[in-house]
């Protein structure tokens, strides 16, 4: 039998509810207003108010009128969105891009800076933080007001919290980066393969929000993929899952070289599409080549798993063709697997910006003290913030239209 819950729990999970009501309102609310909503009494409230408010992230704004029969106006409080912000860096081989985010989740603020020529370790630090003060400005807010910030590297992250090998950007190997970045920026800093991120932004704003345990597959100009079980990124032992890349003689795909894809007869994948598209045969045999061992690949991976559904992202999914990607990818696997559960085959719908997400999305759950002063704050929806300062929410379409055939393709709607 379960022990029962100890009054430091049922103070937190009082907080945690508080919390959750003051995020959803954009106007101040009373202690009234409180007990109604969260149905805990008027001394419990008064403690969980004075907590947040020693931390700043609720204030007491100022009392209006007075009541009809003379007494004091009611206290209220304001859920202070901007007293911390998250941070989601996409240090990449050839740019930095960042986005900011409230505590409501909203994006306040983005960046993004080209990186030329072979930068230095230290070069490739300093284009981040110039890119994060970048984003800072654009949200017109103090460098004090950044907390935490996820840095989305390509490649291996040790134990030790260190870039322990990229293929893609060697400068940042053996680098402890994330201490450098702290150091710099003044918040709490820490990093994660970019893949792993891409699959964890599925779990919180994708086609699979849903399903806990989610194979995800990046595919574009390169191939990797990542896992999540019961929500969680799974890491392995060595902190080394998922990475088939540093198996010796490995290749995804015949078109699959040290990582990159390549084709014979086009120069990249955007333009081999183009040529598939106004139906040149040469190209339509290497792509259908292509389809059927990434198929294999995947199914073969998913036996190993067992995943509730395998979601492909990148820019073929987002590309012209991704109908007919993801239809004849999930046809092969479905034919391969001769178990009668199959995991469905999805294509992303949280888009270019996955990694980015992901990032902010570990950034509030690995980071709740340093931006609420508890721990377990649940990771908030990401939405655009309009001219007006009113969120646009991102909303999951329930279908998608293929330019190349209209065929629709469903997609679940978890809204």
């Amino acid at each position: 039998m379960d022990a029962p819950p100890s009054s430091a729990d049922i103070r937190h999970a009082n907080a945690l509810t508080c919390i959750h009501v003051f995020r959803a309102s954009e106007e101040p609310l009373t202690i009234s207003d409180l007990v109604q909503r969260t149905g805990l009494s008027r001394p419990t409230i008064d403690a969980v108010i004075n907590e947040l408010e020693e931390g700043g992230t609720l204030t007491e704004v100022p009392a209006g009128s007075s009541r009809a029969n003379g007494g004091r106006p009611a206290r209220r409080f304001q859920f202070q969105s901007l007293n911390a912000l998250v941070a989601g860096i996409d240090s990449g081989p050839s740019n930095v891009t960042v986005m900011l985010a409230d505590l409501r989740g909203r994006v306040v603020g983005r960046a993004s800076r080209e990186i030329s020529g072979s930068p230095t370790a230290s070069q490739r630090v300093d284009t981040v933080v110039s890119t994060v003060r970048d984003a800072l400005a654009d949200a017109g807010t103090p460098a004090s007001k950044l907390r935490a910030a996820c840095v989305a590297v390509s490649g291996t992250i040790g134990l030790d919290g260190k870039v322990a090998q990229s293929y893609f950007v060697p400068e940042w190997n053996n680098t402890d980066l994330a201490r450098h970045l702290g150091n710099e920026l003044g918040c709490h800093v820490f990093l994660e393969n970019d893949t792993k991120l891409a699959a964890y932004a599925e779990h919180h704003f994708g086609s699979a929000q849903l399903a806990g345990n989610i194979l995800y597959f990046h595919i574009g100009t390169r191939i990797a993929f990542a896992l999540t079980i019961d929500g969680k990124i799974h890491q392995g032992a060595h902190r080394s899952a998922g990475e088939l890349a540093s198996l010796r003689g490995f290749r995804w795909t015949t078109n699959s070289v040290k990582g990159n894809l390549t084709w014979t007869g086009a120069e990249s994948t955007a333009a081999i599409l183009s040529m598939v598209k106004r139906g040149d045969s040469d190209a339509h045999a290497e792509w259908a080549r292509f389809v059927t061992e990434i198929a294999t690949r995947i199914a073969t991976v998913s036996l190993v798993f067992d995943p509730d559904v395998i979601v492909i992202g990148g820019e073929l999914p987002a590309s012209d063709l991704s109908g007919e990607f993801i239809t004849a990818v999930r046809t092969e696997v479905r034919r391969l697997i001769l178990l009668d559960l199959k995991p469905d085959v999805l294509a992303s719908t949280v888009g270019a910006e996955s990694i980015l997400r992901g990032a902010l999305a570990l950034g509030f759950h690995e980071s709740s003290r340093q931006l609420f002063g508890i721990e377990g704050v649940p990771v908030p929806d990401i939405s655009e913030v309009r001219a007006d300062n009113s969120p646009t929410i991102r909303q999951t379409p329930a279908a998608q239209t293929t330019p190349l055939t209209g065929r629709t393709q469903k997609v679940p709607s978890h809204e």
